[in-house]
């Protein structure tokens, strides 16, 4: 038979017809939000279409969005990940990544999703603009791990406390007389210690607002202060060139770690109560024993200022964090440097490890937090998003979250897995330090006295 030949049709812009037989759209970007984005390629606002809607959605971190009740059938194709279709609040179905489902008309659905995932949707009639419009509202980021309790200290001698559910302040607890330049929770949560430039530590109750003691000793500003993980001890380290070791029974100070040639920064328990790390403007971070109160070796390697210094979960090894862009992994044993994690471009002002002990998470003057795998060093994601420099970071007891603080004023929650920025609490000065409240006090800490303010997301 006679030959025939066939030249395929060259795409062009819709914007630009030349061709009816080929279109090609551009797509437009209808939900914006940080952890999902969605764009229509198909529909009235892509290709003027009002048959059909097209969209590919990318979610990077856990969110979910409110029931809602299709007017029509919608299709739904996962292409990796996984997507959760509730039929009522205790009631899903689960479509994977290789997997479409049907959402019929008239019955009442919820999206979520739990992580990371890449769906198309394809709904008939084509939705309009104001339809997007409401998918763009209806999104919300989800807190891995849920609700948690979340201290800020601050330059303006306040400490506040929130419930990071819906950025609520429950209550500020004043009474340092200058800056409030750490804080620390309780292993069961229902106390809080405070340390400030006033020279004092001042240990609160989480029920309410009360000052139940004031470590009074130093002579110099104190910078931090935390607990033992039994609670029976409170170490602080001043601009004196000495950690203090306090009874929380009594409220005196029990031992005094002298050694250190200039001010320290910071003191660390381990979590076994038995060691205490420390770290100064010397250049050296030291561990020392609680009992007797001597110290057992130093740390040298950093090449300037030691910011912070502490010990892993296991007690094994000790983080530190320097003026000299460098945070290092240390083994207690020997003193031995197992890792220098190199990256940030200006001083690490703290270094703290996850619950597990497998991942670290560093402040930093260049406006970032950075997570590391402490196994190899490996970078795992850059926390974008402060205004101005850090002063510290750390995990939720889960892990499942990360909480930072800065000279911007302001105290962020990411999650850790997609370095997505899921909450904004404004403290209104210079956030000096975080902490996460342990899950074990969150019923205490949203009892008692509670003065209620909703800030920005």
């Amino acid at each position: 038979g006679a030959h025939s030949s066939f030249t395929s049709p060259v795409p062009v812009c819709s914007r630009h017809p030349i061709s009816a037989m080929v279109r090609v759209h551009t797509g437009v970007a209808v939900v914006e939000q940080e952890t999902l984005t969605v764009t229509e390629y198909i529909g009235n606002l892509a290709s003027s279409n009002s048959n059909v809607s097209v969209t590919v959605a990318k979610v990077v971190a856990p969110t979910e969005e409110q029931f809602y009740t299709p007017k029509f059938d919608e299709h739904v194709i996962v292409l990796s990940g996984e997507v959760f279709i509730h039929t009522s609040e205790n009631q899903k179905v689960t479509v994977k990544g290789g997997e479409s489902c049907t959402l019929v008309a008239g019955e009442k659905v919820k999206w979520s999703w739990p992580g990371q995932c890449e769906y198309v949707h394809v709904r008939s009639p084509a939705v309009s603009a104001d339809y997007h419009r409401r998918e763009n509202e209806a999104a919300e980021e989800v807190l891995p791990g849920g609700d948690k309790i979340i201290a800020t200290a601050s330059s303006d001698n306040t400490v506040k406390i929130w419930d990071s559910l819906n950025n609520t302040l429950l209550r500020t607890l004043e009474g340092h007389t200058n800056q409030v330049m750490s804080v620390a929770f309780s292993q069961h949560g229902k106390t809080l210690v405070t340390a400030s430039t006033d020279r004092t530590a001042k240990v609160w109750s989480t029920e309410g607002s009360d000052c139940l003691q004031t470590l009074t000793g130093h002579t110099g500003p104190v910078y931090t202060a935390s607990f033992s993980h039994d609670s029976a001890m409170v170490v602080t380290a001043s601009h004196d060139r000495t950690a203090k070791l306090w009874s929380t029974a009594t409220g005196e100070c029990v031992n005094t770690l002298a050694g250190h040639e200039r001010q320290l920064h910071m003191a660390d328990f381990s979590a076994a109560g038995d060691m205490v790390a420390t770290a100064s403007d010397d250049c050296t971070a030291r561990l020392w024993e609680v009992r007797g109160g001597a110290c057992t070796m130093v740390l040298r390697g950093h090449s300037e200022t030691v910011y912070s210094a502490s010990f892993a979960p296991n007690g094994k090894t000790v983080a530190t964090a320097s003026a000299d862009c460098t945070a290092r992994i240390w083994q207690v044993d020997d003193g031995s440097c197992l890792l220098t994690l190199k990256g940030h471009t200006a001083w690490v002002r703290s270094a703290k490890f996850d619950p597990e002990g497998h991942r670290l998470v560093t402040a930093s003057g260049d406006n970032t937090a950075k997570i590391w795998t402490c196994s190899n060093g490996d970078l795992l994601q850059t926390l974008n998003g402060h205004t101005d420099w850090l002063r510290a970071a750390s995990f939720s007891e889960d892990g499942q979250q990360v909480v930072s603080s800065s000279k911007d004023g302001s105290a962020r929650i990411w999650c850790p897995n997609s370095g997505c920025c899921l909450r904004k609490l404004e403290h209104g000065g210079w956030v000096r330090a975080v902490a996460f409240a342990p899950d074990a006090g969150i019923d205490s800490l949203k009892a008692g006295r509670v003065l209620t303010r909703t800030l920005s997301a």
